[in-house]
């Protein structure tokens, strides 16, 4: 029966998927396709160095799991603790250098959406 499938069943959760592939990760930044670029940091608010293939699979992740409720012509933070997708601030403002002030710029009023726990 597919839903018993593990091969297509759906993840339980985004961010328990995604310490899965990289445990010391706190944000997923994920760029526009165009750009194509996925950053990730840890909670010492500063980038970790991935694979460009771990890099494409956190995106998807994130853009499945976010699909209609994101416009992917735009950076989005994807916040692992809490769950919930940003708009990512943009290079003049607070928050695009996560360090800047120690908050990933994960203000309420850039919030968009909170994952609902399965990755389609």
């Amino acid at each position: 029966m597919f839903q018993n499938d593990p091969a297509g069943s759906r993840c339980l959760n985004l961010g328990a998927s995604i310490r899965e592939i990289e445990p010391m990760a706190v944000l997923v930044r994920v760029y526009p396709e165009r750009q194509s670029v996925t950053h990730l940091f840890g909670s010492d608010f500063f980038r970790m160095l991935i694979d460009r293939r771990t890099e494409e699979k956190l995106a998807h992740m994130v853009r499945i799991n976010f699909d209609k409720a994101a416009d992917w012509r735009r950076a989005h933070d994807f916040h692992i603790p809490t769950g919930a997708l940003y708009i990512t601030p943009e290079p003049n403002q607070t928050g695009y250098i996560p360090e800047d002030d120690k908050s990933f710029g994960l203000s309420p009023f850039r919030r968009i959406a909170i994952a609902d726990g399965d990755c389609r």
